[in-house]
C-alpha cells in the first residue's frame, strides 16, 4: 500500500494510530501527541478509520491549544 506524508494510519503491530511525518522507502515514521515517534513498516500499516482519524486530529488540536 502507498502512503503519503501526513496520512493518518493504524500500525497493526502496536495497535496505535499515528500521523506519518517521514517516509524512508518501506519505513514510516509515525507520531501521535504525548508519545515519542516510532518506526513502522508500510506492510504493518493500514489506513485509519474515520473515527480513528478524528480521534487523533482532536488530540493534535488539544496539544496545539495547550502549547498556545
Amino acid at each position: 500500500m502507498r502512503f503519503d506524508a501526513q496520512d493518518i494510519v493504524l500500525d497493526t503491530t502496536r495497535g496505535n494510530v499515528g500521523r506519518i511525518t517521514a517516509i524512508n522507502g518501506d519505513c514510516l515514521v509515525l507520531t501521535r501527541p504525548h508519545h515519542p515517534p516510532w518506526d513502522a513498516l508500510t506492510s504493518w500499516c493500514m489506513p485509519a478509520t474515520l473515527t480513528e482519524r478524528q480521534r487523533l486530529e482532536n488530540q493534535e488540536q488539544d496539544q496545539r491549544e495547550a502549547a498556545a
